[in-house]
């Protein structure tokens, strides 16, 4: 009796550590799918708009992330602690191998997670160009009407008066062009002032702990028992840095108000002189952000989207048939203003010879708003 008792407290022990590891597994996996995401969503919105070439360490970290979000998810659906009474010896060595390869899984997913911050994504396509930043003013002006906003920007992060600035709007009207913009233009221009130049991806679900990593990453705070501090003392550790220093923190995607005292971020002010800068689809979230400086970014006009997207489909394209040309600006319409939308469409649409091809695609966005599962359909047919 007390020889199957111990073995079955034994058992209860490795399935609770089973447990812990694999909900661990579970949120550090959602943590890089969310990483992933936000790398792909930059790296597509300088391919799309301004056919530059992604890094090759970053086209090496996208896969091994992808590859490595598919394998832990596949052992978290295989994974199935097993009963307790069963108490076998048998089982619980059983449970000691899932669990070695559920801890293995997990260091792999935090490593390749740790690698996935990169200050820019992009090359030139053409030889020799190396690395580089896009600046304010966009190649062949295929951001109509964002130039400006990123110059307001701008502006803003050079008087005192401003220290929280605003950029809302609907999804895909440009307002990660713009913030990415002016993140790059900062870093092209080295005695730009600040000390610290910080980009974080927010998204829809908050996660005040991931902020303040990608926090300690950037102002290279590496102490190694940073993984033991509660969140409270990494706010604490962050807000000793960035006190004494001058910095722009940029806020990408953001769907709800970001405590940044909780986070450790010093608020703006005409002392230290600092900057953030966020994106959001919400008026009440630059509210509740105590925003200084809102920023509303538009849809663009029909004759400026019309414009946009003939220049990205072709004139030529565009022009060559009379079928096609109405049915082009029904294609356009659809795009309802936005600029990501009208220039990555219009390229997809470029290799569109025939009315029929066209009106295929119609068809395709009519029944569906516009995005990349759109854009693949599109380049199938």
């Amino acid at each position: 009796m007390g020889k199957d008792f111990k073995s079955m407290v034994t058992r209860c022990i490795y399935v609770g550590k089973e447990n812990d590891n694999a909900k661990k597994l579970k949120t550090i996996t959602e943590e890089l799918r969310d990483l992933h995401n936000s790398v792909m969503k930059r790296v597509k919105m300088y391919e799309d708009q301004q056919k530059l070439k992604r890094l090759e360490k970053v086209q090496v970290w996208l896969r091994q992330s992808d590859a490595a979000i598919k394998e832990a998810e596949e052992m978290l659906m295989m994974y199935m602690p097993s009963s307790a009474s069963n108490g076998s010896n048998v089982m619980m060595n059983s449970s000691h191998k899932i669990d070695k390869k559920i801890c293995k899984m997990l260091k792999e997913v935090q490593e390749i997670k740790r690698r996935g911050t990169f200050d820019v994504v992009v090359e030139n396509s053409g030889v020799g160009g190396g690395s580089m930043m896009i600046s304010t003013v966009d190649r062949d002006d295929q951001t109509v009407g964002l130039e400006a906003v990123s110059g307001l920007v701008w502006r803003c992060l050079t008087v005192d008066n401003t220290g929280i600035i605003g950029l809302y709007g609907v999804e895909g009207v440009g307002k990660t062009t713009v913030l990415t913009q002016v993140n790059n233009r900062l870093l092209q221009h080295k005695s730009n002032g600040f000390d610290f130049v910080i980009w974080v991806f927010v998204s829809k679900n908050l996660n005040l702990e991931k902020i303040q990593d990608t926090i300690r990453e950037k102002i290279g705070f590496l102490d190694r028992s940073w993984t033991s501090k509660t969140e409270e003392e990494k706010g604490g550790k962050i807000f000793e840095i960035l006190s004494k220093k001058r910095f722009a923190l940029f806020l990408d995607d953001v769907w709800e108000k970001v405590d940044l005292v909780k986070a450790g971020v010093p608020p703006p002010d005409g002392q230290n002189r600092s900057k953030i800068v966020f994106t959001t689809c919400s008026d009440d979230v630059c509210r509740e952000m105590g925003t200084q400086t809102k920023i509303k970014m538009e849809k663009l006009s029909w004759e400026r989207a019309w414009d946009l997207f003939k220049k990205n489909a072709g004139e030529e394209t565009v022009k060559s048939h009379p079928d096609i040309t109405k049915v082009a600006q029904e294609v356009a319409a659809k795009c309802d203003g936005l600029p990501l939308a009208l220039v990555t469409i219009g390229r997809a649409m470029a290799s569109k010879k025939t009315p029929q091809e066209w009106r295929d695609a119609l068809y395709i966005l009519s029944n569906s708003p516009p995005n990349f599962s759109v854009l693949k359909l599109l380049d199938r047919n």
